[in-house]
C-alpha cells in the first residue's frame, strides 16, 4: 500500500512539474512576440512615452511652485503667480492651499487636452489618479500626500510635495495601461542647535533633498529624498531673523539676513553664515536654538520655509491674595475674609499681540525681563493654537480654545485708543500691519487657591491646509429683524442674555424704549425676567428724571470671522460703540453732539461670571448740571440688599479708610427714593437673598481716582429705589456727583476706566456659603482680579 501511495504522489509531483513548464513556454512565447512588437515599435513609443511622463511632472511642479510662491510671499512672485488669476490664484486667496489645488487640477486638465491634441496621431489617451504618499520617513513625523499637493512648513524639517499616478495610452500602437508614479517634492532640514555664534555672525547647517524614490512595501507607498546639491548654482536659500530691541526684546518683526556664505558638504548637507548675530534660546526639553526662518527654492521654483523652533511657552502667575483679604465693617472694624480653596471664578481672558505684549482687561501685562520669548514664526493666523495646564504641571497641558481678534490702535483726541473692529480673518499673517493687528486671545484657569502659576504653550500646525478650529462654546449672539424692526440683537449666555439696545433697537423687550440711547440689558436666562440696562455714561436730569444726556449710537458686534462666517467667536463676543452724540433716554429726538463723546467695549465672555465693560469719555464741551454717573446698574427689583466699598479719599466720620463697608449692607427701602453716601471704591453689590442671585460692579483704580479727581467729596455710591412710572428699581451707581448738586465738568476732560459686572451666587462652584445680609463676600473674593495692581504677571514656566 505505502508503494503505491508513493508512485502515486510522484505521478502528481510530475503531472506538476509538465504543466509548469507548458506554462512557462507559454510565457517564453507570449514575451518573445511582445518584445517583437516593442522592438519594432520602441523608439516612437519610448520618445513619446518618456516626453508626456517629463512633461506631466514639469507641470507638476511647476503649479507647486505657483502654489508655494503665492503661499510664501504672493507680492514677490507676482509675476508668476498672477499669471493663473483667471484660475482663481489671488492674493487674498494666498494662504488658501484649497484654491490653490483647484488652480492645479484645472491647469492639468488643461495640460491633459494639450497633450492630447499635440499626439493625436498617435491616439494618446492620458489621465491621472490621485494617490496617497507616505511622508513619515521624509519628515520623521506621520505626514501624508493626499489630494495631489501638500504642504508641511513652519517646524525645523518642512516639505512641499505632489504626487500622482499618470496613466497612459497609445492606441495607435497598440501600447495600453502605461502607469507611472510622478513625484515633485521639496524637503528641508534646520540643524536647530547652531554650528557657532560669534558676536557678528551664526553658522548653521541645513540638509536639502528634492523629489526621491518610492518605496512600494508600504501602503501607502513612501518616500525618502534625494539628496539636492544645486542649491548654490541653481535654487537659493533665505534666512529671516526676528528683529530686536536696544533692550534685546523681540518686536515681533521679521527681517532678512545678509548670507555671509554658503557652504556644500556634500549629501544635500550645507553650512550657511550670516549676519546679524542672535541669542541662543533654550525649549521646554532643554534643547538650544536661534529663532530664524530658512526658506530655500530649487530650480523648479518649489519653496519650502522652516523655522528652528516648535512652540512660545512662558507661565502666567495670578496675583491675587492667596488666602487673605482685609476689609472694614460697616463700624469700621477690620475685618478678614478666607478666600476658599475652590476659586474656579478667576478666569483670566488674556490677549497677546504679535509683538509678544499680553493684556488683561486692556492693560499690559508685567513680563519677566529674564524671560526671553522668540517671537511667532510669520505665518498665517490659522495655523496657531494654544495648550494651557490646569494644574501647573506639564502632565495637563491640552489644546485650549484659542480666538483671533482684529484691533486697530487710533489717535482719539490726542491719546492712543486701541479696540476691536472684528474677528479677523484667519488666513492673514500674523503680523504687525500699519492699522489693524491680530490679537489672538485665550483664557487661564486657577480652579484652586493652591495654583498660582499655570504654563501656556503657543504653537502652530504645519499642514498649510489648516483651517481654523472650531470650539464649544457657551455664547450665542441673535439676530431678529420682524415687522422692519429689529427685536433681538442679544448674546446667549448660560448666566445672563445680554440685550443691546441702540438706534436700530430702541425698544427693550420689556424695560421700556431707549429713543436710541445705547445701553444693554441682562436678562435671567431661566425666567426670561429682565434684570434691568447697564448705563454706559450720564449727565444731567430732566424733568426730574436722573440721567439725562448719556451716550447715542449703534453697537456694532462682532461674533464670527471673516471669511469663516459659520465659524462664531468661540471664547467672547464683543459689542462696541463708538459715537460723538448723546440722547435722551426721556424723549424722543432730544439728541446733542456737542457733550461728549465715547467709545465702548463689551465683552460677553464664555466660561466666566463676568462682563468686562472698558469705557473711554472726552467731553468737548464745558457742561453744567445737577448729577454726573460714571456707570449705573439698574436692579428691576431684583435686588434686596445693597453694600459698598469705599475708596479712603474721603474722610467719612474723622476716618479714611479703603474697603470700609461703611453703613452697608443695608436693605431696600421706600424712602429715600435716592439713597447715597461718600467716597465710592472699587466695589458695589446688589442681592437678592430670596433668589440667592446678586451682581457687583467693580470699578477699576482709575476709575475711582477719577471719580475722586472730578467728583470731589461729592463722589457717590447711590441707589434709586424706583424708575419712571413709579416701578421698583433697586440701582447701584458710581456718581461723580448725585442728583442734588450741581456741579461743572471741564471742556477736554478725558476718562478711560472699565468697570467689571460680575455675577454671583450664595453658594456653588467657586463661591463658599455667604447668604443673607454676607453675600457680598461672594464677590469680594473675586474682585482683586479686576484691579490694576492685581493683574497677572508673565514669568519663567
Amino acid at each position: 500500500m505505502r508503494s503505491k501511495a508513493r508512485r502515486s504522489a510522484q505521478m502528481v509531483v510530475a503531472a506538476i512539474l509538465i504543466i509548469g513548464l507548458m506554462i512557462m513556454s507559454v510565457l517564453v512565447t507570449v514575451y518573445e512576440t511582445h518584445s517583437l512588437f516593442l522592438r519594432t515599435r520602441s523608439p516612437v513609443v519610448r520618445e513619446v512615452v518618456g516626453a508626456i511622463t517629463a512633461d506631466f511632472k514639469r507641470a507638476l511642479a511647476s503649479m507647486l511652485a505657483v502654489a508655494t510662491r503665492a503661499y510664501f510671499n504672493y507680492s514677490e512672485f507676482s509675476d508668476l503667480t498672477d499669471r493663473f488669476s483667471s484660475y482663481g490664484m489671488s492674493m487674498n486667496n494666498r494662504h488658501n492651499f484649497t484654491v490653490a489645488r483647484q488652480v492645479a487640477k484645472t491647469y492639468l486638465e488643461y495640460w491633459r487636452q494639450s497633450i492630447t491634441k499635440a499626439y493625436g496621431e498617435y491616439g494618446v489617451q492620458v489621465s491621472y489618479e490621485i494617490l496617497q504618499l507616505d511622508l513619515s520617513k521624509e519628515l520623521g513625523r506621520q505626514r501624508t500626500v493626499y489630494n495631489l499637493m501638500k504642504g508641511y512648513w513652519y517646524l525645523p524639517t518642512s516639505g512641499s510635495y505632489a504626487y500622482a499616478k499618470l496613466r497612459l495610452n497609445i492606441t495607435a500602437m497598440g501600447f495600453y495601461n502605461w502607469e507611472s508614479d510622478v513625484l515633485v517634492g521639496l524637503t528641508l532640514t534646520v540643524y536647530r542647535k547652531p554650528i557657532s555664534v560669534t558676536g557678528q555672525n551664526v553658522t548653521i547647517m541645513i540638509n536639502v533633498r528634492q523629489d526621491g524614490s518610492l518605496d512600494y512595501s508600504t501602503s501607502p507607498p513612501s518616500v525618502v529624498g534625494t539628496p539636492y546639491g544645486r542649491l548654490i548654482t541653481k535654487g537659493w536659500v533665505r534666512i529671516y531673523y526676528p528683529q530686536m530691541d536696544a533692550s534685546g526684546r523681540f518686536t515681533g518683526k521679521w527681517l532678512q539676513a545678509k548670507i555671509r556664505d554658503v557652504t556644500y558638504a556634500g549629501m544635500g548637507n550645507y553650512s550657511v553664515t550670516f549676519e546679524p548675530s542672535l541669542p541662543v534660546l533654550t525649549d521646554l526639553k532643554g534643547d538650544q536654538y536661534v529663532p530664524i526662518m530658512v526658506v530655500v527654492s530649487d530650480e523648479r521654483g518649489i519653496i519650502v520655509e522652516a523655522s528652528t523652533y516648535y512652540y512660545i511657552y512662558f507661565a502666567v502667575q495670578r496675583n491675587t491674595p492667596n488666602t487673605t483679604l482685609i476689609y472694614y465693617d460697616s463700624s469700621g472694624n477690620k475685618k478678614t475674609l478666607t478666600r476658599p480653596s475652590d476659586i474656579s471664578n478667576e478666569v483670566y481672558t488674556l490677549e497677546m499681540s504679535s509683538n509678544l505684549s499680553l493684556f488683561w482687561l486692556g492693560q499690559k501685562l508685567s513680563v519677566d525681563p529674564t524671560l526671553k520669548l522668540p517671537p511667532f514664526p510669520y505665518i498665517p493666523i490659522k495655523q496657531i493654537r494654544v495648550n494651557v495646564t490646569l494644574d501647573g504641571t506639564t502632565a495637563t497641558l491640552r489644546e485650549r480654545p484659542i480666538q483671533y481678534e482684529n484691533w486697530t490702535t487710533v489717535v482719539w483726541h490726542g491719546e492712543p485708543v486701541d479696540y476691536p473692529v472684528g474677528l479677523s480673518d484667519p488666513q492673514m499673517d500674523f503680523v504687525k500691519g500699519d492699522k489693524y493687528n491680530t490679537k489672538l486671545v485665550f483664557q487661564v484657569k486657577f480652579p484652586l487657591n493652591s495654583i498660582t502659576k499655570q504654563i501656556v504653550a503657543l504653537w502652530w500646525h504645519d499642514d498649510l491646509d489648516t483651517e481654523p478650529a472650531v470650539y464649544q462654546t457657551q455664547i450665542q449672539y441673535i439676530y431678529k429683524r420682524e415687522g422692519g424692526q429689529v427685536t433681538w440683537k442679544d448674546v446667549w449666555h448660560p448666566l445672563y442674555d445680554v440685550e443691546f439696545v441702540d438706534l436700530e433697537h430702541q425698544q427693550s423687550r420689556e424695560y421700556g424704549n431707549y429713543y436710541g440711547v445705547a445701553a444693554f440689558v441682562l436678562w435671567n436666562p431661566s425666567t426670561d425676567n429682565a434684570f434691568g440696562p447697564y448705563n454706559l455714561h450720564a449727565f444731567g436730569v430732566y424733568y426730574g428724571n436722573l440721567g439725562r444726556y448719556r451716550p447715542y449710537g449703534t453697537w456694532q458686534v462682532y461674533y464670527n470671522y471673516m471669511r469663516y462666517s459659520w465659524i462664531q467667536a468661540p471664547i467672547r463676543i464683543f459689542a462696541v460703540l463708538n459715537t460723538t452724540l448723546v440722547g435722551n433716554v426721556y424723549a424722543s429726538g432730544d439728541v446733542r453732539s456737542d457733550y461728549y463723546d465715547t467709545i465702548a467695549i463689551v465683552q460677553v465672555v464664555n466660561g466666566t461670571r463676568y462682563i468686562p465693560v472698558i469705557t473711554y469719555i472726552y467731553w468737548k464741551n464745558t457742561r453744567s448740571d445737577e448729577g454726573y454717573w460714571l456707570a449705573t446698574e439698574m436692579g428691576k427689583g431684583v435686588a434686596d440688599q445693597f453694600l459698598y466699598l469705599t475708596a479712603g479719599l474721603q474722610t467719612i466720620e474723622n476716618k479714611k479708610l479703603a474697603n470700609w463697608t461703611y453703613n452697608s449692607p443695608f436693605p431696600w427701602k421706600e424712602t429715600p427714593r435716592v439713597e447715597c453716601y461718600p467716597d465710592p471704591g472699587i466695589m458695589l453689590a446688589h442681592w437678592s437673598t430670596t433668589n440667592n442671585i446678586g451682581r457687583a460692579l467693580v470699578l477699576n483704580r482709575d476709575g475711582v481716582k477719577k471719580l475722586g479727581e472730578i467728583g470731589g467729596s461729592d463722589a457717590r455710591f447711590c441707589t434709586t429705589k424706583f424708575a419712571p412710572g413709579n416701578v421698583k428699581q433697586g440701582s447701584i451707581e458710581y456718581a461723580f456727583w448725585p442728583s442734588t448738586t450741581s456741579k461743572t465738568v471741564q471742556q477736554g476732560r478725558k476718562l478711560s476706566y472699565w468697570a467689571v459686572l460680575f455675577d454671583f451666587r450664595s453658594s456653588g462652584p467657586g463661591f463658599d456659603n455667604y447668604g443673607g445680609e454676607e453675600m457680598w463676600k461672594n464677590a469680594y473674593i473675586y474682585a482683586p482680579m479686576f484691579l490694576e495692581d492685581y493683574a497677572p504677571r508673565i514669568v519663567k514656566p
